[in-house]
């Protein structure tokens, strides 16, 4: 499990089905602005990989929803964020720690290895 801090507050990053559904509209597509076509869970190792800021702040939006200490603004984001980048040195450095973590939950394997056969 990954835990973050907000603020002095701690939030566990969770991948259940409800924070991976979030995931997926998250990072998926749109269209005309009312359609959200979702796979954005094939687009989520690459998005990690990367260091995408924008992706990765609604990755923890979304593994982070429903808890009491959830980000609730930008502001609050943003400082995850920027606390995530002084720990680990970069958000590409995280993303490699939540790719490892994806790889022992069973309900995320699949999407590992599909990222790995391309």
């Amino acid at each position: 499990m990954i835990t973050i801090k907000n603020g002095k507050k701690e939030l566990e990053m969770h991948f259940g089905l409800g924070q991976l559904d979030a995931i997926d509209k998250a990072l998926g597509f749109t269209v005309q602005d009312r359609i959200n076509l979702g796979e954005g869970l094939e687009m989520l190792v690459p998005k990690l990989e990367s260091g995408n800021l924008i992706a990765m702040s609604k990755i923890v939006k979304a593994t982070t929803r429903n808890q009491k200490y959830a980000p609730k603004n930008d502001e609050e984001l943003e400082e995850i964020l920027v606390s995530l980048i002084k720990e680990h040195g970069s958000l590409k450095k995280f993303g490699e720690i939540i790719i490892e973590e994806l790889g022992k939950n069973v309900l995320t394997q699949d999407i590992l290895n599909n990222s790995k056969e391309k």
